[in-house]
C-alpha cells in the first residue's frame, strides 16, 4: 500500500480555500465556492453524518475531494452540494426533492449549470452493490462528469473511516471500492483509482472499529426543526433507525 496515495479531504471551509488557491484556482472561483459553502451551512444546519460527523463537513470534504482530482470550479460547487436533492433544507422548510421551487432556488444562487450537474449526480444512485452493477455495464458519455464527481464524493466516506464506523454498505467495502476504482479507471481517472485502491487497502486493518459501531449509527440525521422532527419520528415508528435531538 502507498500511503502517499491516501489522501485526505480538507474538512473546513477555510482549508477548502487554500487548496483551491494552491490547486490553481482564481479568486473569483474560491470567492464563488466562499459564497456557496454560506448557503450550503443553511441547507445542512443541523444534519449530521451515521458517524455524528456534522454533514457540512462530508459537503466541504466531498468538495475537497473533487478539487484534488480535477479544475472545474463547477464540478466543486456540484460536489459541495451534491446531497441538495436528497438531505438538503431549502427555505420553505420543504423536503429536499428536486420541485420547480428547489431547482429555481439552486439556479438563482449556483446558477443553471451546476444545478443540472447537482441534480445528475443525485440521480446517480450508488447504494449497495450500485458500482458493482455500473462497473459491469455500459457508461454512457452524460454520465461520465456525474460519475466523477459521485466517485470523487466517496472518498470523503473512505477517508475518516466512516464506513468502518458506520458501515452502511454492510461488508462489501471490498467489492465495493474494487468497483469504484475500475470505474474510475474507465473515466480515465488513473489517480482517483489509485487512492481507491489504497483506501481498500487501509480498511483492512480496520476491524478493531467493529466494537465501536452502535445500532443508532445505522443511520441518523438530527432534525432541525419541527416539520423534519415529525418526518423523521414517523421513520422510527416505522421501525428505521434514526436519532431525534430531543
Amino acid at each position: 500500500m502507498n500511503k502517499s496515495d491516501l489522501f485526505s479531504p480538507s474538512q473546513t471551509n477555510t482549508g477548502l480555500y487554500i487548496q483551491l488557491h494552491a490547486n490553481g484556482f482564481s479568486t473569483a472561483d474560491i470567492v464563488r465556492v466562499q459564497d456557496a459553502y454560506l448557503l450550503c451551512c443553511l441547507m445542512f444546519n443541523g444534519r449530521y453524518r451515521k458517524t455524528g460527523r456534522p454533514f457540512i463537513c462530508h459537503a466541504v470534504g466531498a468538495a475537497s475531494s473533487v478539487v484534488h482530482f480535477d479544475r472545474d470550479v463547477t464540478n466543486v460547487l456540484a460536489g459541495m452540494f451534491h446531497a441538495a436533492y436528497d438531505s438538503g433544507e431549502f427555505p420553505d422548510g420543504k423536503s429536499s426533492k428536486r420541485t420547480a421551487a428547489h431547482k429555481a432556488w439552486l439556479v438563482q444562487h449556483l446558477g443553471a449549470e451546476v444545478e443540472e450537474l447537482v441534480a445528475s449526480v443525485s440521480a446517480m444512485v450508488l447504494d449497495t452493490g450500485d458500482p458493482e452493477r455500473l462497473a459491469a455495464g455500459d457508461i454512457l458519455e452524460k454520465d461520465e462528469v456525474p460519475l466523477f464527481v459521485a466517485l470523487a464524493h466517496e472518498i470523503d466516506d473512505l477517508a475518516d473511516g466512516g464506513l468502518a464506523f458506520a458501515p452502511k454498505y454492510g461488508k462489501s467495502v471490498a467489492t465495493r471500492v474494487t468497483a469504484c476504482a475500475e470505474l474510475a479507471r474507465r473515466l480515465g481517472r488513473e489517480e482517483l483509482a489509485s487512492v481507491f485502491e489504497s483506501y481498500g487497502e487501509a480498511y483492512k486493518e480496520l476491524d478493531w472499529t467493529e466494537q465501536l459501531r452502535k445500532p443508532s449509527e445505522q443511520g441518523f440525521r438530527i432534525a432541525p426543526n419541527l416539520r423534519t422532527y415529525i418526518k423523521l419520528r414517523r421513520a422510527e415508528l416505522r421501525g428505521q433507525r434514526v436519532m431525534i435531538n430531543r
